[in-house]
Order: C-alpha cells, then structure tokens, then sequence
C-alpha cells in the first residue's frame, strides 16, 4: 500500500499499476481515495468498488452512462434527479427524460417537454400530474397543449368552478352555460341559493349582448384571441404608401414648428 502510493507520487502510475493485483480488495477503495486526491480520478474510477464513491466519480468525469448503469442498480429517486440534471446539462434530453421519469420529477419533466415542445411527452405528463393530484403541472401541460377543453375539466374535477367558469367564457364560449349551471347547481346544494339567482347564464339572459358574436368567433377558430378589438379606433391605412406618407407630413409638420420664431406678445 505504501510503495503504491510512493509510485503515485512520483509520477510513475505504469508501476503502480502494475502493483493493483497484488493490493487486497477492501484497500482498493482507499487507493481510489487517494487517488482522487492526487487529481487521478479516471484511475480512481476504475480501481473503486463502492457504488456512491463510483457514482460521484462517474458524475464528475462526465460519464453519464457508468452513473446511468449505477442509478439503475439502486433505483432511488435522488440518483435519478442528479443523473438527469446532469444528463441536461449535456444537452442529452432523452436520457434527462428517463431520469426524471424515474425520479418522479415532474417539475422537470414539464420544463423538459414544454422546452422541446414535445407534444406525446406533455400529454402523458398531464395524466401522470392528475393522478399524483399536481394539478398545477397538470393544468400547465394542458394548456401548453392547447387542449381548452382538458383545462375546463381539470378545474371542474378540483372543484373550481368559478375559475372553470372564468376560463370557459374567454376561451370557450360554447362550453360557458353548461360550466354556469354546474356552478349555479353546486351553490344550490351549498345552501346559496340567493346567489345562485344572481348569476346569468350567457345565451339565456340578457347579461351578456356580444355572446352570439363570441359564439361566432369561437366557431371560426378564434376562441384563443382577443374577444375585444383593442384596435377598433385605430385608423390603420390600408395603402403602406399612405401611412409613409402621413408619417413624412408629420415629420415635416415637427420640423417647421421647431424652426419658426418664437413670438412675445405683450401684456
């Protein structure tokens, strides 16, 4: 052991090496100590035999397959979220997916799919989420999703259906009145019946004189824009010519202003 590491310190890691098979297996994890401390850490992996030291190492080195195969064999959560981390880091998305997934890590995984815009990744993520009753990642898979129809379920499966409501009237109209009688229905049951009657329900009072107009922009495929044109006051020339050449009149209305003479008038 000694003359071991007197070859290390001496630079002349041939001879050492050839001395290993004569050293017993249980120093062979202080040799692997040492020689991480010596700046060895590629000879230090392949001399240890206790998993952590070899899984730190292995981590340390970049090699993510050797930590991998580690994590595997012991199957705990938080091997799997450092190996995915670092599986990130490296830019290696499908073995950082596996980790996490392994890891539970859902944060991760939202961040993951929603970043590569993977599509069967968020879906299957929305599920998991649900059941692990995250319904925030759920709700966010969902929407990163386009899936309107899947958040207003969420929120009526929670039990927010005032925000189910809120929801549904922005993005779809057309679900809006069924999502209102719920709400008036659950109020009913709660012993709030007077509040129950002061809520409208759109397509039925006449709370609500634009709904036909949401209605018809739903149907054409604009339920995820703006109901209101901010616009609608705006004069926008249709001519690109004109509006240049309302800008250069503008321009030469400022400069004239900014040449003429400054005018006192007496008191």
């Amino acid at each position: 052991m000694i003359e071991y590491q007197t070859l290390v310190l001496r630079g002349d890691l041939d001879a050492a090496s050839e001395m290993l098979p004569d050293i017993p297996d249980d120093q062979k994890n202080k040799i692997a100590r040492f020689l991480e401390g010596q700046g060895y850490k590629d000879q230090a992996l392949e001399i240890a035999t206790d998993s952590e030291h070899r899984f730190e190492l292995a981590l340390g080195l970049g090699q993510l397959q050797i930590a991998l195969q580690l994590a595997r064999e012991a199957d705990v959560e938080h091997k799997w979220k450092t190996v995915g981390d670092a599986a990130l880091t490296s830019w290696d998305l499908a073995l950082a997916a596996e980790c996490f997934k392994h890891a539970r890590d859902l944060s991760s995984l939202l961040l993951l799919y929603t970043s590569s815009a993977d599509a069967s990744g968020l879906r299957e993520l929305a599920t998991q989420a649900k059941e692990a009753g995250l319904h925030n990642i759920a709700f966010t898979a969902l929407w990163q999703l386009s899936d309107v129809d899947g958040c207003i379920d969420l929120l009526l499966d929670t039990h927010r259906v005032a925000e189910a409501v809120m929801f549904a009237q922005t993005y779809k109209p057309s679900r809006c009145a069924s999502v209102v009688a719920q709400w008036k229905k659950e109020l009913d049951t709660a012993g709030k019946g007077k509040v129950a009657r002061l809520l409208g329900v759109p397509g039925e009072d006449d709370m609500f004189p634009e709904w036909d107009e949401s209605l018809r922009l739903e149907k054409e495929g604009h339920s995820q824009q703006s109901l209101i044109d901010v616009t609608e006051d705006d004069e926008t020339p249709a001519n690109p010519e004109e509006a240049e050449d309302d800008e250069d009149d503008d321009n030469e209305k400022t400069e004239e202003a900014a040449a003429a003479p400054l005018v006192e008038t007496e008191a």
